[in-house]
């Protein structure tokens, strides 16, 4: 099966790395906070030229890190209703969500996020960016930005993580960095919310010192080292593994022009990272089971409508229904062999061949 993870593939072509890494850890006894922490978050905010990065034990708890750093709790937040559970779950336990409806590209529409909400979560979907120069002129509550999936994608010539209050990222084993289980991080340029955020992932209290007082509420958010020691490998290399993984994705998609599916786009300010290669397809379902059978981990949407689910009103949110029946994706690594590139345009051709 052609998957989205290649751990073995990447282990085996930076195993000294991987294998230095690891008995650094294991022989000097690093747990947590340590210097593998520093080191990725060095990376991540010379990446995106944010001036506070925190490291956290995965991107639940960033977003969880973002809700107390901005006292959010018990206020309106404007969050897509096509969207995956992760990033709903905390919203929706500590504040007021307010569901908006996704565009054609399945990003929040802009132009539906009510005025009196007190902060937005934007997610960037499949590797494209929200249209922040948009965004900036229209919300003026506070911004939390999900950059998960677009790792490495800019927008006006800026890598992504620079905009907004907060920006947080996860690093599971299918984003575009992956470690081997779960890390996050949380970038923020003001002083203040820095701070609140080191004392809300150290249990209330800045740095876990137990030397100093107890500043506020709390939870256990920090990350370990050897996630991040792995991930510390990744970031030596995501600028290559970034330009291979967007070389493959154009050569799919102009291989494909002729086949009856809409790809998934961003806005004209923004240069994509390509999480996965999505579109939508009229026979959703149909076209996936053919390439699962093809043996290529082509996935349905994974997302939800959550206004339908926990949303306080009855409004319909009829773009969100149509991309959740409608569009797939195809995996996508940098890890692939040209020959497993073409196994996948000719599995899709043969699909619409067959008719």
């Amino acid at each position: 099966m052609i998957t989205q993870k290649q751990h073995p593939r990447q282990y085996a072509l930076h195993k000294s790395e991987y294998d230095a890494v690891y008995k650094d850890i294991m022989v000097n006894g690093l747990d947590a906070n340590g210097p593998y922490t520093r080191k990725c978050q060095d990376y991540i905010k010379k990446i995106t030229g944010r001036k506070h990065i925190f490291m956290t034990n995965s991107g639940t708890a960033a977003i969880t890190a973002a809700i107390y750093a901005l006292d959010l709790f018990d206020k309106k937040v404007a969050v897509g209703s096509y969207n995956y559970v992760a990033c709903v779950n905390q919203i929706k336990a500590f504040c007021r969500p307010v569901f908006i409806d996704c565009d054609e590209n399945t990003l929040i529409d802009i132009n539906e996020i009510p005025m009196d909400c007190d902060a937005v979560m934007l997610v960037n979907y499949w590797g494209n960016i929200v249209n922040y120069n948009q965004i900036a002129k229209k919300f003026k509550g506070k911004i939390i930005t999900d950059c998960s999936q677009s790792f490495g994608a800019t927008y006006v010539g800026k890598n992504d993580g620079y905009f907004g209050d907060v920006s947080i990222f996860a690093f599971g084993g299918q984003k575009p960095i992956g470690t081997r289980g779960f890390t996050g991080a949380i970038a923020t340029d003001d002083d203040g919310v820095a701070h609140r955020i080191d004392c809300a992932i150290n249990q209330g209290k800045v740095g876990e010192r137990r030397d100093v007082p107890t500043e506020m509420l709390g939870f256990r958010g920090t990350p370990q080292e050897l996630q991040c020691g792995i991930l510390s490998v990744g970031m030596k290399h995501w600028k290559k593994w970034l330009k291979k993984r967007q070389k493959i994705a154009r050569h799919i998609m102009k291989s494909l022009v002729q086949c009856p599916i809409r790809f998934l786009e961003s806005n004209d300010h923004c240069e994509p990272s390509f999480y996965r290669i999505a579109f939508e397809v009229e026979k959703m379902q149909d076209f996936v089971s053919h390439m699962q059978k093809q043996g290529i981990d082509a996935q349905s949407t994974f997302m939800d409508d959550f206004n339908q689910l926990w949303g306080t009103t009855k409004k319909k949110m009829p773009m969100t229904q149509k991309m959740i029946s409608h569009v797939a994706s195809l995996p996508l690594s940098p890890f692939f062999t040209d020959g497993e590139v073409e196994k996948i345009i000719v599995s899709v051709k043969k699909y619409f061949n067959q008719g």
